[in-house]
């Protein structure tokens, strides 16, 4: 009974995980695609400005969704398991009005700062006018975020992924169409562009999808307590962002752009493995859920033995390639790339260890360790902000590769410990490390 249940996991989670890697795996493709078209056609210093832009707007996207896009993960799931459309609804909703009113003046905000952002935190006027347009992408990019979490939480892998595919590609085409007819027309233009349509094409989806139309009306929920129990959602996405995009901002801070565009590559080539582990771990929350309910100790450790060793066979010839072969792999988008080499490989090894501790931070938020795991994410922000500001005036992207990879080691070797010493299971593979083993 128990093999049987076993193999049923396992089969579940590469059947899901294998949706959301095909299309997370489309996704990068997208993003090689749309690096290679604005780095040839426009050049890295245009590739470096857009990726300042985008990392600004993102960082105030966060503080408009107030946390709701994950709240909502875990309310339509909950409606979906106990068949309940009118709550489902509700939270919907509740969320999208929210959602509207704080991206719109968020956006707003975004666009009278930025001739502050440009000048006075970047040194670099002439990003005033890319902020400026892309503020106008973040209302639309919001409400994407909001209902890509809506599918989350329907287990819906395609509906959740989508987005991060089709917008590069259409910012891609558009650039490219415009270059042809010799039309000024920035990535910056065409990401806002791009993020309108897929954020009508998303509202649309989700309807069909989720079948609310047929709902003829629903009581509302209380905005107000439903931000209350999102805002700390909001904060530890906060410190994810800072640990992704923190070496961005502080390159664009003390070099040129073309440096930021430089690193940027560097760090999607090194996240061709990671690509596997937010494939898995897409579906890993509510597993994880599941099986904790249950109280089933071996069966947990069972799953994570599993998707960790699936992590570790699944990343490791990535890996090696990345490593062995940093300059040919950054010279595909231009030769002036190699430059960043030593910071592909720094930053491949960092990815690696991430992805054979598999998906500990799930783990540790899924069976009611989330305080503890929030701290051990705090801390390892700190750090990486504390080594970025240190090291990158003098290393330049060699020392942001650093700073991002120690943060990160940290971050998963710690929540590793944690869950060694509360749940008594080993969240990392290698070949011949030894963990307890299940007892029958």
């Amino acid at each position: 009974m128990r093999k049987k249940e076993e193999q049923k996991d396992t089969f579940f989670m590469l059947k899901k995980s294998g949706i959301a890697l095909t299309v997370k795996g489309g996704g990068m493709i997208t993003q090689y695609l749309f690096i290679f078209t604005v780095a040839h056609l426009l050049g890295p210093g245009m590739l470096g400005t857009f990726t300042l832009s985008f990392t600004v707007m993102q960082l105030i996207s966060i503080l408009a969704l107030l946390g709701l896009d994950n709240l909502l993960i875990r309310k339509v799931a909950a409606a979906k398991a106990s068949n309940d459309l009118i709550a489902l609804k509700s939270a919907y909703q509740t969320s999208l009005k929210t959602t509207a009113v704080s991206s719109l003046l968020f956006g707003l905000l975004m666009y009278l700062l930025s001739p502050f952002i440009a000048e006075s935190i970047f040194h670099k006027p002439l990003l005033t006018d890319h902020l400026k347009v892309m503020s106008l992408a973040l209302p639309p990019f919001v409400w994407i975020t909001l209902h890509a979490g809506a599918f989350r939480g329907s287990k819906n892998m395609l509906g959740f992924t989508l987005f991060k595919t089709i917008i590069p590609l259409l910012n891609a085409l558009l650039i490219f169409i415009s270059f042809q007819l010799k039309v000024d027309f920035t990535p910056v233009m065409g990401f806002t562009s791009s993020t309108i349509l897929v954020a009508i094409f998303y509202f649309l989806s989700w309807r069909k999808y989720s079948n609310i139309s047929s709902i003829q009306s629903t009581p509302s929920l209380d905005w107000k307590t439903m931000v209350k129990e999102s805002l700390p959602m909001m904060m530890t996405g906060s410190i994810f962002f800072i640990l992704n995009w923190v070496d961005n901002i502080a390159i664009g801070i003390y070099w040129s752009e073309a440096h930021v565009g430089f690193y940027d590559t560097a760090f999607k080539i090194s996240s061709a493995s990671a690509a596997i582990l937010m494939a898995v771990n897409a579906i890993q929350a509510p597993t994880f859920a599941e099986i904790k309910s249950s109280n089933d100790q071996n069966r947990l450790k069972t799953y994570v033995y599993n998707s960790t060793r699936l992590l570790f066979y699944a990343t490791a010839p990535i890996t090696l390639i990345i490593l062995l072969f940093p300059e040919f792999l950054l010279s595909l988008f231009g030769k002036e790339f190699s430059i960043a080499g030593s910071s592909l490989q720094i930053l491949a090894a960092g990815n690696f260890i991430n992805c054979i501790t598999g998906s500990v931070g799930i783990l540790l938020m899924m069976t009611g360790h989330q305080v503890q795991y929030n701290r051990i994410i705090i801390i390892a922000a700190l750090l990486g902000i504390s080594l970025n500001f240190i090291l990158v005036p003098f290393m330049g992207i060699e020392g942001a590769a650093i700073s991002s990879t120690v943060s990160k080691i940290f971050w998963n070797l710690a929540a590793v410990y944690y869950a060694y010493k509360k749940l008594g299971l080993i969240s990392i593979y290698f070949p011949g490390l030894k963990r307890p083993r299940p007892t029958n």
